[in-house]
């Protein structure tokens, strides 16, 4: 589905129909366990429940779904919407390994606000359709991001009128931008990988998990590395396992350089560990790498 169609009909289309009873949060008697059917959550992947610095509106567009909000699950269908607060533990999974869904996703980071929609299929497993920043819209649009973040932060739940005119008026505005200047301007999927691959390079000497860039990039490890490998080829973990040791081959040179000050210099668990991650990458192990490499 072209991004001009998802926003122009689909999206308007399933805010337009939003309503109280589709609206869920961690306000009392209308948590998702409370209103919906409980079920047991269980990660799909990178799936574990985690939590953000910033608010998040998830909307299930088609399908159905998992999901888990203070560690307490249940099945979501097409157009319910979970208000997640910050700081509030939240995960998505697939209710059965063959049974897909799309997700909509409010990102109210105060300085990098996007959104994103999201993806599960059997066959091709997590994938980001979209990712639009929000930040640049006009000042207007923008207002009502604050109004989105204030129903996020308080204590009962929301007028959904007021939460269904914010979010319309956001996404008319990303349909105006389209229709100004295209959908490649729009979409920052690639910006996207490109800052989490500069994030990688900028903390290769810290012992790095799929987890944690994700977190720096404010997405969920299943689709940043599904992503990933879309856009560059190669697989999250293999690039960040390549950049460490890169920088592992930049210490091995030092004159007074040994194998075992190297790897925990990068954090990894032990030299063992160390050299069998080097070897994977370059072939052979640090000490016969570094005997050919270090300076006369």
């Amino acid at each position: 589905m072209s991004l001009t169609h998802f926003i122009g009909s689909e999206l308007v289309t399933v805010l337009g129909a939003l309503n109280a009873a589709r609206v869920l949060g961690p306000w009392r008697g209308r948590r998702p366990e409370e209103k919906r059917r409980r079920a047991k959550f269980v990660p799909a992947l990178y799936g574990d429940d985690h939590a953000h610095g910033h608010h998040e509106l998830c909307l299930l567009l088609e399908g159905s779904c998992l999901f888990s909000l203070d560690h307490a699950a249940a099945v979501l269908t097409a157009g319910d919407l979970v208000v997640c607060p910050a700081g509030r533990p939240h995960a998505e999974a697939f209710v059965r390994a063959g049974t897909g869904y799309r997700l909509a996703w409010w990102s109210l980071h105060p300085e990098e606000p996007t959104l994103h929609v999201t993806r599960y299929t059997r066959r091709g497993g997590f994938a980001l359709d979209h990712r639009m920043s929000l930040a640049t819209l006009p000042a207007e649009a923008r207002q009502r991001l604050e109004t989105l973040r204030q129903i996020a932060a308080n204590t009962v739940a929301p007028d959904v009128d007021v939460m269904r005119e914010a979010m319309l008026t956001l996404t008319l505005a990303l349909y105006r931008r389209i229709l100004d200047g295209g959908e490649k301007q729009l979409d920052t999927r690639a910006q996207l990988v490109r800052r989490a691959a500069d994030f990688v390079r900028s903390h290769a000497r810290e012992p790095l998990t799929l987890a944690g860039v994700a977190r720096a990039v404010h997405v969920s490890p299943n689709y940043l590395t599904g992503l990933f490998r879309t856009e560059t080829g190669t697989s999250l973990g293999r690039f960040i396992l390549a950049e460490r040791i890169a920088c592992a081959q930049q210490l091995l040179r030092r004159p007074e350089a040994s194998v075992k000050a190297v790897a925990l210099e990068l954090g990894f668990a032990d030299p063992f560990t160390f050299s069998r991650a080097f070897k994977r990458v370059t072939g052979r192990p640090p000490r016969a790498w570094q005997s050919q490499h270090r300076p006369d």
